[in-house]
């Protein structure tokens, strides 16, 4: 009867410990690198906007003072 009881405690011992241990972080750094992929490039693609805005406006204010030397 004993010897169940050691089985028992060694069991349960050994299921709590596991439980402090912390979890298996194996996929960590792909998950970490996915989501880094993902934010550099959003701000790239804010980036490429804010450039793509910027020069329309340089454009069109260079081709209105090109024109205004004509006259």
């Amino acid at each position: 009867m004993s010897s169940i009881f050691c089985y028992a405690f060694s069991t349960l011992s050994m299921l709590l410990n596991h439980l402090h241990q912390p979890m298996d972080e194996k996929g960590e750094g792909v998950v970490s690198s996915a989501v880094a992929v993902v934010i550099f490039s959003a701000l790239g693609v804010a980036m490429w906007f804010a450039f793509r805005n910027t020069m329309d406006t340089a454009t069109s204010m260079v081709t209105s003072q090109i024109s205004q030397l004509g006259n």
